[in-house]
């Protein structure tokens, strides 16, 4: 009887889900462009469209970015909810945004300003003796720590320290690659990128030598 019951139920419940109506996502109605809109030579910035309504549901390469001008103003990513957008030299450019099959667009203007070098590589400079100053924290940190009795323990805060170090290193590639790109490029002279090349390795010099630091004051390869 039970299990006559429990079908019965189990068709009931199919047929109401069946004459249920199926609700579709609403359609988008507007679209719009958030984001910074200045950039500077050789730099990249940021842009996302925002869809109205929220639940609106449109495939990512279905919304196109474009450049009145590319060779002030770049879109990197052309088919995508967001994109970058790449600096190339001084002016103005209009960017659009549109979703295909639709009438919906907006537009932004994006700004390019030539970059004042000495004004950028002191800063650079700065950024790099900051990442250094991290690490010598992160050393001092090392150097006050108790290793874990147990061996789970000392491979926590071994991964743990190991990680800072990872992400100093990260951010310094990061510039590193930049600037490269800037000296690439033509935007700086070899000079001054030898300058910052010269400050970055010495950085990553110290962060080896921290490595070691942490691998010794542990005793032990968790790798």
């Amino acid at each position: 009887m039970k299990k006559k019951l429990t079908a019965g139920l189990l068709v009931f419940a199919l047929m109401i889900t069946s004459v249920m109506p199926v609700m579709a996502a609403p359609k988008a109605k507007k679209i719009a462009i958030k984001g910074k809109k200045t950039v500077a030579v050789g730099s990249t910035i940021e842009l996302d469209s925002v869809i109205t309504p929220k639940k609106a549901k449109v495939k990512d390469y279905n919304i196109i970015w474009k450049s009145s001008k590319p060779s002030v103003a770049r879109v990197l990513d052309k088919r995508d909810d967001d994109t970058k957008i790449e600096g190339r030299k001084a002016g103005t450019a209009i960017i659009t945004v549109s979703i295909k099959g639709t009438s919906l667009k907006a537009k932004c203007k994006v700004t390019v300003k030539k970059v004042n070098n000495k004004t950028e590589i002191s800063k650079a400079k700065k950024t790099i003796d900051s990442y250094k100053t991290e690490a010598k924290k992160l050393r001092a940190e090392i150097k006050k720590l108790k290793p874990g009795k147990t061996y789970w323990e000392r491979r926590s805060q071994y991964r743990k320290y190991e990680n800072k170090i990872d992400k100093i290193d990260d951010k310094l590639g990061r510039l590193e690659d930049k600037w490269e790109n800037r000296y690439e490029a033509g935007k700086i002279s070899y000079s001054q990128y030898e300058s910052l090349e010269a400050r970055i390795e010495s950085v990553e010099d110290y962060l080896e030598e921290l490595e070691d630091y942490l691998e010794e004051r542990f005793d032990y390869d968790f790798d």
